[in-house]
C-alpha cells in the first residue's frame, strides 16, 4: 500500500478536472463552494461516474451480464479486480506532476494510478453495481504523522456499520472464529490509524461535519 503526501493531497490549489480526451464521462455543474482539495463540490464529485459506458463494461467483465443482484461476494470480486489489475504508479512517474486525479476512465485505460485513483475507481464500480450513494463514498484520512491517504468507506456490507477499506489490496478475511470475522484483516492493519477529514461520491461530498462513527 502506498501513501500520499498529505501537503500534496489536502492542499493542491491548482486541482482541477482533467481529463484525457476521448477517456472522460465526467460532467459537472459550477459550485462556488470549494473544498479541502482546492476544487469545487461539484468538480470533486463528478470524479465518480457509474453511468460511464467503460466502467459498466467492466463491470460486466467482473461479474457477468446485468442485472446484477447486491451481494457480498459481488462487492468481494468488484474490491478483489481493482486490487489485482492496477498497479500503483504515482502522479510524478505517471504525469511529471506532483498530483493529478484520474477520472475512472483513465484508471481502466492505463491501468495504473495512485492512491486516489484506486478510491476513486473503486467507488465508481460499486455504485454502478448498485451500492447506495449515502452509502459508499472515497474517504480521505490523516494518520498520526500526518500523511493523508485515500480510500474507501462504505456501511453497506456490514448492514449499516461504517467499514474504511484499502482499495489495493484483495480481500483478507479474520480468520473462522475471531471476534471481527466478517472485517477484512488488511483493512483493519492497514487504515486504523487514520482519521476521516473528508468523503464524497457522485451525489456528496462531506468534511468534518460527517460523523462517520455515529451515523
Amino acid at each position: 500500500m502506498k501513501k500520499c503526501a498529505v501537503m500534496l493531497f489536502i492542499c493542491g490549489v491548482t486541482l482541477g478536472l482533467l481529463i484525457v480526451p476521448g477517456l472522460g464521462c465526467a460532467a459537472y455543474y459550477e459550485s462556488p463552494t470549494t473544498t479541502l482539495f482546492g476544487m469545487t463540490e461539484s468538480e470533486i464529485k463528478a470524479y465518480i461516474t457509474p453511468d460511464c459506458a467503460l466502467v459498466l463494461d467492466r463491470l460486466q467483465d467482473i461479474l457477468g451480464d446485468p442485472p446484477y443482484e447486491l451481494t457480498k461476494a459481488g462487492f468481494d470480486a468488484i474490491r478483489d479486480w481493482v486490487a489485482a489489475n492496477i498497479e500503483y504508479k504515482s502522479d510524478e512517474e505517471q504525469w511529471g506532476v506532483e498530483e493529478y486525479w484520474q477520472t475512472p476512465e483513465e484508471t481502466l485505460s492505463l491501468g495504473t494510478g495512485d492512491c486516489e485513483d484506486f478510491a476513486i475507481l473503486l467507488c465508481t464500480l460499486l455504485r454502478a453495481y448498485g451500492i447506495g450513494e449515502e452509502r459508499i463514498y472515497v474517504g480521505v484520512g490523516i494518520d498520526n504523522e500526518g500523511y493523508g491517504h485515500a480510500f474507501l468507506i462504505e456501511n453497506w456490507y456490514l448492514d449499516g456499520e461504517w467499514r474504511a477499506i484499502e482499495p489495493q489490496v484483495e480481500t483478507q478475511a479474520f480468520p473462522p472464529g475471531r471476534r471481527f470475522e466478517e472485517y477484512n484483516l488488511a483493512d483493519f492493519k492497514l487504515l486504523r490509524d487514520y482519521e476521516i477529514i473528508a468523503g464524497f461520491n457522485d451525489s456528496y461530498y462531506y468534511d468534518e461535519s460527517f460523523p462517520w462513527d455515529e451515523y
